[in-house]
This record gives structure tokens, C-alpha cells and sequence, in this order.
């Protein structure tokens, strides 16, 4: 059975048993079409599932929704974390004017489900998403990250045969060593290239700060010469008569310190939804502000010292803490002290040597991932609930969406 929650901002679609008052979210009910009387808790669920606590999820949204306006910051969330276009629909209603996504498959999923202010924080190459990208920018308007000419006559094309506007943002790097041109001087020459392009308008900047900052003791002095190197740029732009009207940057660690950085316009912080391991590990986070967990459940107790649980690298990913001692694939919510130790494909592997517990063929667990974004595009489906009664499913529609 489906069961679809519709109003008028968006449409969901469910395959479990629905709460006869709907769900209300930011303030909206959302009335399930049809529904049953019975309950569901998470206990019930089969395993591995996804599940997302909406009260924690909502405080997420609106947590940084309001840091961002008492700062006169925008929020453009990106949509990796999650990949689904309901939720986008909720950090638009907390405020945001727009999203982030990193491919242009993303941009389509968001796009037909109604968004239509998109920026591709990713250089979109070659002639197969350059002619998708057409597509995209006669529904929507569009924003394009880039670092190359090559890169910026493609979206030139694009925008050429919409017979619509490109915005352009050019990357420079903070210091990741990932993308990003490395100098001011780069920066006004890919400005200017695409100022002289029909159908693209130079914007502004992008940022990406990986990791800079987060976990030191004090991260004002790499906040202080991300911010010097900001201003460096836009003066070099402004003696160009080229006006820098967006500074985009941010991430989730460093998110509430984004207001440090002189000259930022936007924050595109995505993990933030969820949260994770690593946001907890880096200071960004509570426990209890992690929305997703996976639920799990003990398929052997076989080998003394050892529990198996049903979720491995397919379900998880294989992605380790990214600081501390990076010891582990997930958080035990039920008992902290036993540790996450290993993987194989559908095998996780519990250490219970420090653990007086002993588990129950049949037992199920939350585990919270260490890195949720990858964790999410491994699945299908998410259940949502409060207090834990399932009250519906999101659709992982733009999962697998890496084109």
C-alpha cells in the first residue's frame, strides 16, 4: 500500500501505515490521503532502515536557519546530505532562498519536484550534461561553480541555447587543496571571461572549507586569513569594475562561526540536517542533535566477545571518523561502550569485550553513521517519526544521482 501526504508546498509518498491526524511539520499538517488505525514504532520496522527523528530534524532546520538571519547571512543548503526533495521543501519554508547540489542529476530530481533556484557547487563538463544543463536552465534559474575557461564556455553554450541566464561563481581555493583557482589574479581572469560570455552573469566567489578550522582550540586564525584572502579577491575585482555580489562558502563544523569570516554572503552547510559522528566529534554537535539512525538488528552471538548485526559497508559505507581516534564505523545509541569495529559488505562486527551486555539473537540497535551523506545514498527509503511511531517514508530520490 502507498499513502501519499500532499499539500500545497509539496507531495510525499509512504509505503507503511499513517497517523489518522497527519504530520505537522513547521506548523503545517500533513494529511496523510488514505490511512490505517494501527501503529507502527521503529522497533517494528525490518532491517537495516533508515530513520529520521522529525522533532530533531526540525530543530536542525531551524537552529541554523536562525543563526543564519541574526547574522544577515543566507542559508543554501546542500542537498547531498539528505537527496530529498521534501526536506529541501523544509529548509525553504525555515527560510533558505535556494539549495545547493553537487551534480547536475541532483538539479534535475530538485528541479522536477518544483525548486527552482539551483546552484551546482561543481564544475559540469563534457557535452551530454552540458545539454541537460540546457534543460535545467529553461525550468529554473541556475548558478554554476567553475574553476577553468574549459568548463566556463561549456556553461556559456548551455546558456546560449536556453536563451536564458547562467549565473557564474568562481572557486578559488581556502586552502582544501581540493578545487578552486589559487589566486586572486585567476579569480578576475575567469570573472571577466564570463562577463564577456552572452547569457552568463559573473556573480561572485565560492569557497570549499573541508575541514579548515574545525576541532582547533581557537580557529580564529584561519578564519582571519580565509578572510583577508576574501577581501584580497573582491578588491581585485572591484579595480576591474566587476561587481562580487556573492561570496559563498560555509560547511557544517564551522557552520555558528561563519559570521567570522569578513566578506561571506552564504553558508551552503549540508550534514547539518542530520548531523553525524563526525560533527559530533568535531565539536558541532550534540548526540542528540543526530536526526538519522540506522536500526539494526543482531543476526549472530555466536563467537564469544562478538555480535553480528545485519548492516556492513552496504549499508553504512566504509567511511572512518575524520577525527579523534577515528576508531569505528557508528555510534551504539543503546551501549556506548561497545565498539563498531569492522565491515564486510552485509557483516557489522560489535566488540563486546568491554561490555557486560549480552545480546539476543533477534535484538535490534540504532547505530548513528559516521558519515551520513554517504550513508543516505546507499538506501532507498527513509522512515520518519516522533517519539518513535513511524508516521511515513521519504523516497531517496536523488540517490545514485552522481552524473
Amino acid at each position: 500500500m502507498r499513502a501519499g501526504f500532499t499539500t500545497e508546498r509539496q507531495s510525499s509518498s509512504a509505503s507503511i501505515p499513517h497517523h489518522r491526524n497527519g504530520v505537522l511539520l513547521f506548523g503545517v499538517e500533513y494529511r496523510p490521503d488514505i490511512w490505517e488505525a494501527m501503529t507502527m514504532r521503529i522497533d517494528d520496522l525490518d532491517t537495516p532502515s533508515l530513520v529520521v527523528d522529525l522533532d530533531v530534524l526540525e530543530n536542525n532546520v531551524r537552529s541554523l536557519a536562525s543563526y543564519c538571519r541574526k547574522h544577515g547571512l543566507k542559508l543554501r543548503p546542500h542537498t547531498k546530505t539528505h537527496k530529498i526533495p521534501a526536506i529541501a521543501k523544509l529548509q525553504l519554508e525555515a527560510g533558505s532562498p535556494g539549495i545547493t547540489v553537487a551534480k547536475v542529476g541532483e538539479a534535475e530530481v530538485m528541479a522536477e519536484a518544483g525548486l527552482d533556484d539551483i546552484l551546482i557547487a561543481y564544475p559540469v563538463l563534457g557535452r551530454p550534461k552540458l545539454e541537460r544543463l540546457t534543460a535545467l536552465a529553461r525550468e529554473c534559474q541556475l548558478a554554476v561553480a567553475l574553476d577553468s575557461r574549459t568548463a566556463l564556455e561549456g556553461v556559456g553554450w548551455a546558456a546560449k541555447e536556453a536563451g536564458r541566464s547562467v549565473d557564474v561563481l568562481v572557486e578559488f581555493d581556502a586552502g582544501v587543496g581540493r578545487c578552486g583557482v589559487a589566486s586572486p589574479a585567476e579569480v578576475v581572469s575567469l570573472a571577466k571571461a564570463a562577463t564577456a560570455l552572452p547569457g552568463l552573469r559573473f556573480r561572485g566567489i565560492l569557497f570549499f572549507m573541508g575541514l579548515l578550522g574545525s576541532g582547533e582550540s581557537d580557529p580564529t586564525p584561519v578564519l582571519e586569513g580565509l578572510s583577508r584572502k576574501i577581501e584580497s579577491i573582491q578588491k581585485d575585482l572591484q579595480r576591474e569594475g566587476l561587481q562580487c555580489v556573492v561570496v559563498s562558502g560555509g560547511n557544517t563544523p564551522m557552520a555558528h562561526h561563519s559570521h567570522e569570516i569578513r566578506g561571506l554572503t552564504e553558508i551552503r552547510s549540508g550534514t547539518y540536517v542530520f548531523n553525524d559522528m563526525n560533527t559530533v566529534n568535531h565539536g558541532a554537535c550534540r548526540l542528540t542533535d543526530c536526526a538519522l539512525q540506522v536500526v539494526v538488528t543482531v543476526v549472530s552471538n555466536a563467537v564469544p566477545g562478538r555480535a553480528m548485526v545485519d548492516g556492513g559497508s552496504k549499508t553504512f559505507s566504509s567511511d572512518r571518523l575524520s577525527s579523534g581516534s577515528q576508531q569505528g564505523f557508528g555510534y551504539v545509541t543503546q551501549h556506548a561502550e561497545v565498539l563498531f569495529t569492522s565491515m564486510n559488505e552485509e557483516h557489522g562486527y560489535l566488540d563486546l569485550r568491554h561490555s557486560s551486555w549480552k545480546p539476543e539473537v533477534g535484538e535490534k540497535l540504532n547505530i548513528i553513521p559516521n558519515h551520513v551523506c554517504t550513508c543516505v545514498n546507499m538506501h532507498d527509503q527513509i522512515f520518519y517519526h516522533r517519539k518513535g511511531e513511524v508516521l511515513g517514508s521519504w523516497i531517496v530520490e536523488g540517490r545514485g544521482k552522481v552524473r
